[in-house]
């Protein structure tokens, strides 16, 4: 009997209908989340294993690994992770899969598999061998790297998804990061104060990390070649008339960039890497919680910073209008600072929106009148906390609730 092609391109399809992955996952990557996501095109169901060698020792436990990376392939509808112990070919034959997909990245991973392909040969378990190219942009991307870079506070962003980046900033540098923002007057300050001043008086490491402070930091021309070379980038982008004796000034440079939008925008760029620089090296060594307050982490794109995970304070009108005023800024000043950044919803809506394209983060929402008292604030640290899933990184006990309070 003779087959035509669709006949045999069908029967080669379904013979190869089910493929396995198999890595340690210490932590899942891009590259790792690359590779899988173009196996998943090619075959109809996807086992993605999470080994176990009892020769390595990992920086998760196998709970933790497999968890972040059901977390990271929650996209992929025919992909299924799961635990396993042994040889790699004994798994693939227990799943009923013929095919082990290796990823390769250089010449030492490509020995590297062909060794392990010929032994799984000699199991003779009757399972194949692909091969499956790193794509370049993320060849250098590996588990090692990115502890290594998480050590020394680094940028993880373009290596692993948010979910694994803020469980290596738990894991290794012991930290909570949360960002605190809201509009202009709405008391992003004194919530910082009051969550550093119960935490401190319940025993909870807590920083405050100001944004404010670090822009007007690296606006001084005099600290570092950074702060140099930003503050010179300003002065070319605005003009010597924000300067007095050579030096910006602050209230110089509000009054012009506060007039016009695009100004704002332009005066971001120019000092979103500079800030991020000096917020690493402000939570460098630090732990416990870190706050980062800043009113424009929407509109800067620095919620990757925080992992999305923001408190949002909302403010009536009427009390930021006050609050304004008895700040000394003319109605005019008011209108142009207000429309100089996101709204309330506006806010909501891009932190709602990057969370959900992420798949990880939380939005905590509270209006600046209603923490009032110690007690709503230690609800609201035991909320981030355990919503964070970081009770091993501060005085938890199993049920939740700190044990000082």
């Amino acid at each position: 009997m003779e087959l035509n092609q669709s006949q045999i391109s069908s029967n080669t399809y379904s013979q190869q209908s089910k493929a396995v992955y198999a890595f340690s996952a210490d932590p899942i990557t891009n590259g790792h989340i690359n590779l899988v996501t173009r196996i998943s095109d090619s075959f109809q169901q996807v086992i993605v294993g999470i080994g176990r060698n009892p020769l390595k020792s990992y920086l998760f436990s196998l709970e933790e690994r497999l968890s972040l990376a059901k977390k990271a392939l929650q996209h992929l509808p025919n992909v299924r992770v799961v635990s396993f112990r042994g040889m790699v070919v004994d798994f693939a034959c227990e799943q009923g899969a013929n095919i082990i997909v290796k990823g390769i990245r250089n010449a030492t991973d490509f020995d590297y598999e062909q060794t392990h392909h010929q032994v799984g040969v000699s199991q003779q378990a009757g399972i194949d061998t692909h091969i499956l190219f790193a794509d370049p942009t993320l060849a250098h991307v590996s588990s090692s790297a990115v502890k290594a870079i998480q050590i020394e506070h680094g940028t993880l962003e373009k290596y692993v998804p948010l979910v694994v980046k803020s469980a290596l900033e738990a894991k290794i540098s012991k930290q909570l990061i949360v960002g605190i923002t809201g509009e202009i007057a709405s008391g992003k300050s004194t919530l910082c104060e009051q969550l550093v001043e119960t935490a401190n008086d319940i025993n909870i490491p807590i920083h405050h990390i100001d944004l404010d402070s670090i822009g007007h930091e690296l606006l001084q021309a005099n600290h570092s070649p950074l702060h140099q070379k930003t503050s010179q980038a300003v002065i070319d982008k605005f003009g010597e008339d924000i300067c007095i004796d050579g030096v910006i000034c602050r209230k110089k440079l509000a009054k012009k960039i506060f007039f016009n939008s695009n100004y704002l925008n332009q005066l971001n760029t120019i000092l979103l890497n500079p800030v991020k620089v000096l917020i690493r090296k402000k939570i460098y060594g630090k732990k416990g919680l870190i706050l980062i307050n800043g009113a424009l982490l929407a509109e800067a794109e620095l919620l990757s910073i925080c992992n999305n995970q923001l408190i949002l304070i909302d403010v009536p009108s009427n009390i930021q209008l006050k609050r304004l005023k008895k700040r000394g800024y003319s109605s005019e000043e008011i209108t142009n600072r207000q429309t100089s950044q996101y709204s309330f919803t506006q806010k909501k809506i891009s932190i709602e929106k990057s969370i959900t394209a992420a798949q990880h983060g939380k939005l905590w929402i509270k209006n600046t009148l209603a923490l009032e008292t110690k007690k709503q604030i230690i609800e609201l640290l035991k909320s981030i906390i355990n919503e964070s899933n970081a009770k091993q990184l501060f005085n938890i006990q199993e049920q939740g609730d700190i044990k000082q309070c």
